[in-house]
Order: C-alpha cells, then structure tokens, then sequence
C-alpha cells in the first residue's frame, strides 16, 4: 500500500499538514491538491489552536507537478484551468488565510510556483539557511498563481513583486527575512522542530483573539484606515470582560502564566 500524498497529524493542539511526495520535492498532482483541501478542513476544528504547513524530506513544495499531464490524452481529460484553480487550489489556500488561528510555513528546500502560493498564505513563514524561494511562472511563459500577485505585492512591495516574478530568480532565505517574507531563520533540518515549538507558544495565546487579530490584519487590506478603526471597536468589545479576558487579567495580576480556554 502506497503511502499518502499528504499526511495530517496531530501534536497535541497543533495539527500538521505534510506534503508526502520527498521524491518530486513535493511538486503538486490533482490528487495532492485535494488531499492538501481535505487537511486544511479538518484543522479547522477548534480543538487545534495552530496549523503548520510543511513538506516531507528536504522540500517545501516544488511547484505543480509538470509531468501529471504528459501526454495529449491527459492534457484532454483533464479539467480546465479555472476548474483546477476554482475547485482545487484555491480551496486550501482560502481555508489557510481564512482559518481562526495561526498557520505557520515550514520550509525546508526549494519553495517555487505554486508553492509559493502556499507559503505566502500562512501567518508565520519559518525556512532553513539554504532554503529559497522562486515565483517561477515566467519561465515557462505562465503568470504567477494562486493569489501570488496580490500576497507577494502586499509583503514585499510592487518593484520587488515584479522583478520576483519576471525574473524568476532564486530568492535566498536570508534575502527572503529582509524582505518580510519569511519571519525567522533555523539551521538546515531543524525547520519543523523550531516551527513546532514556535507553533506550541501560539496555541498557549488566548485563541480567539489571536483568530480575531489574524482576521483584521488580513482583511485591513480591503478597507480603510477608518473603516478598520469602527472594525477594531467593534471586536474589542466582543473580548472585553469575556471569560479568556478577565483570566489573563487574573494571570497578569497574580503574575502566573494564564489558562486561556477560547470559549
């Protein structure tokens, strides 16, 4: 029995979504994609307070799988392009942004095409010292994807998006924490245990102002500064005097660490 594409696992309240494909450096087919949408619904549950996104072996994500369609019989059978985006990546990349709590990337290796897209919708990015990342659409006369226009915009600004796309150079990782792409650096094969632990202190935070938070940030975006000041009153007054607020009232007044429950 062959093992699976992608594997979901559990360490305690933090679930781990894995790419299972160490021998295409986790390039993605049709049925990783829809693995990987599977894993992204699932984590939704609330007893997880954090999500990590990460690749088997010595790669994050090699893009999409070239060679799933080799033949003209495949590229026949095969759904049209904005049925694949629409209906395939698209769905767990939404659920990363949308979902209620930190979701943290981390890279080991290459990060390129597609991949890309998925490192950008996490909350915490964690890559290795020889770990790079490449928006490599142009070379094979295709556009960036997956909401990489707008996430790589946004994070690093228009002139550097461009020249990223355009040029389709590896970025390193140490260029890629200059830039805000990544957060932190870790020594080769240590990414997953680092974003573990890093993922562990998030699920400690109170879970649904950390949700509350990530949403605000990611929707400021579409909206104006005011606009976000009448959504940030409005919010706040949902925390105040709640159960997980006045704990870390107590903790800070007792000077104990706090038990947030999230209710």
């Amino acid at each position: 029995m062959s093992e699976p594409k992608v594997v979901f696992e559990e360490h305690g309240d933090v679930a781990v979504i894995k790419i299972n494909r160490p021998e295409k450096r986790n390039a993605l087919d049709r049925e990783t994609v829809l693995s990987i949408n599977e894993c992204t619904e699932k984590a939704k549950d609330k007893k997880y307070r954090a999500v990590i996104l990460t690749g088997a072996g010595n790669s994050f994500c090699a893009g999409a799988d070239l060679t799933e369609f080799s033949t003209v019989g495949d590229l026949e059978s095969a759904p049209t392009v904005q049925e694949s985006l629409h209906n395939g990546y698209h769905i767990g990349l939404g659920n990363l942004i949308k979902m209620d709590k930190p979701v943290f990337a981390a890279v080991e290796g290459p990060c390129a095409g597609i991949g890309c897209a998925y490192l950008l919708s996490c909350d915490v990015v964690v890559m290795s010292k020889s770990s790079f990342f490449q928006v490599g659409f142009s070379k094979i006369a295709l556009i960036p994807d997956g909401g990489t226009n707008w996430l790589l915009t946004r994070a690093v600004g228009y002139q550097k998006a461009f020249r990223m796309a355009a040029e389709a150079k590896r970025v390193s990782a140490d260029e890629c924490l200059a830039v805000g792409i990544c957060s932190e650096i870790v020594d080769d094969g240590k990414v997953f245990e680092e974003s573990l632990k890093l993922a562990q202190y998030y699920a400690d935070f109170a879970p649904g102002a950390i949700g509350a938070t990530k949403s605000l940030m990611r929707e400021s975006f579409d909206r104006s500064y005011l606009k976000n000041l009448d959504e940030e009153a409005d919010t706040q007054a949902n925390f105040v005097g709640s159960a997980d607020n006045l704990e870390g009232v107590m903790a800070f007044i007792e000077k104990r660490k706090p038990n947030f429950k999230g209710d």
